[in-house]
């Protein structure tokens, strides 16, 4: 009786530990039947509801079958278990498996998709930092050496010092994007509002992006209406502008133009608008998310961090607002921005 009562409670531990694991399980003999399946705790689990009785032959691709039986097999041998990597109707999983009583092995399946694609996202995220950094890096010890060497006219001097001056505000942005996100992600993210009118903000930032239409050779239109006065913190609302500018000017080809509008509107609107090369539909749900690229981006090789829009939309939402993007491929984009009274 006594022996009995030891072997409920043993078993209910076991159970109590295998409820408490987040991990999908299921339960293997040596020969593939599934005797037992429990889903996990989280969200996402293996796809499929038809485990007991049927075998891992039936339910997955003969390769991911033969892998996991030949580690059932293994573990029940005494080897050492090793960790799987599968891909299950297009998501990505992790298996282990851990010997049980009789010829019985549990295997544990974890969804990784969301750290797989973490992963690639930061891959990326540090590959296109490092791009953007050398770019305005070479442009500064160029320029720089040009200087040094005298051997340049007076026409020629004020070129340099543009082009300087250009690189080391766009170095300045990237640190700031980095720390905001910082911020962001630690809640640590403020903003200073004071009575404002944004009509001398966008005036001073179409300024400083007169001289990258120049180079460019895209035509550069601001249309400002009297604006009211308004609660914003008008250096944060100068940097979703110029990361919106930024972009613009990114994407729009030579030739092109650009437009920053303002007007009022139950508080005022501010209106992006390029001639570029648009933004698939498809594509403008990830627009402001961490880190995130569109693949038009990358396929036509511009670069950037993806932390712009999405510190810009966290600035905009701040101030009770709301940022959005109309775009259609191959007819430009136009970014909006609406801040209350």
């Amino acid at each position: 009786m006594r022996d009995n009562i030891l072997e409920y409670q043993r078993e209910q531990r076991i159970r109590a530990i295998l409820e408490a694991i987040p991990d999908d399980m299921m339960l293997v003999d040596s020969e593939g039947n599934i005797r037992e399946y429990k889903a996990g705790k989280s969200s996402s689990h293996l796809p499929m509801d038809r485990f007991l009785g049927t075998t891992l032959g039936e339910l997955f691709v003969q390769k991911v079958a033969q892998a996991l039986q030949q580690a059932v097999r293994a573990v029940l041998a005494g080897e050492q278990s090793e960790e799987l990597e599968l891909n299950l109707e297009g998501r990505d999983f992790e298996a282990r498996t851990v010997p049980m009583e009789s010829d019985t092995a549990l295997i544990l399946f974890r969804d990784v998709t969301h750290e797989r694609e973490a992963e690639r996202l930061k891959s990326e995220f540090i590959a296109a930092v490092s791009h953007e950094l050398k770019t305005p890096l070479a442009s500064i010890l160029g320029f720089s050496e040009l200087l040094l060497n005298d051997n340049y006219s007076p026409s020629e001097l004020r070129g340099f010092l543009e082009n300087i001056q250009h690189s080391s505000l766009r170095l300045k942005d990237m640190v700031n994007n980095l720390l905001d996100t910082s911020r962001l992600e630690a809640g640590r993210f403020s903003i200073g509002k004071q009575p404002v009118d944004l009509q001398a903000t966008l005036a001073q930032i179409a300024r400083s992006f007169a001289g990258v239409a120049k180079l460019s050779q895209i035509q550069f239109t601001l249309e400002l209406a009297t604006l009211p006065i308004i609660e914003a913190d008008p250096e944060r609302i100068g940097q979703v502008v110029g990361n919106l500018l930024s972009n613009a000017f990114k994407f729009c080809p030579r030739q092109g133009a650009i437009w920053l509008r303002a007007r009022p509107h139950d508080g005022v609107l501010i209106e992006v608008e390029d001639t570029g090369p648009g933004i698939p539909l498809e594509e403008q749900g990830q627009l402001f998310q961490r880190y995130s690229r569109t693949r038009s981006a990358i396929a036509r090789g511009i670069v950037g961090t993806g932390l712009g829009l999405y510190i810009s939309k966290a600035i905009v939402e701040a101030h009770q607002g709301r940022i959005w993007v109309d775009s259609q491929e191959g007819r430009g984009a136009k970014f909006s921005i609406w801040l209350p009274l």
